[in-house]
């Protein structure tokens, strides 16, 4: 049987793994957030680029007529 000071220290070790299961969910949440973040701005920068892109083919266009 358990005494009361093995039941401490297991109480203390679920607590040091819980804290420890918390930081690692929230760092994938922050890694998660940040690729989100990226994601959204490379598709942004991409909208960009084919906006200006057409924007000078139409403009070649019309300067070729």
């Amino acid at each position: 049987m358990k005494t009361y000071h093995q039941f401490s220290e297991d109480i203390e070790q679920r607590r040091i793994e819980l804290q420890q299961r918390s930081r690692d969910q929230m760092q994938r949440f922050k890694e998660k957030s940040r690729a989100s973040v990226d994601a959204l701005k490379q598709k942004r920068s991409d909208a960009d680029n084919r906006t200006r892109l057409k924007d000078e083919i139409k403009r070649e266009l019309r300067d070729d007529r």
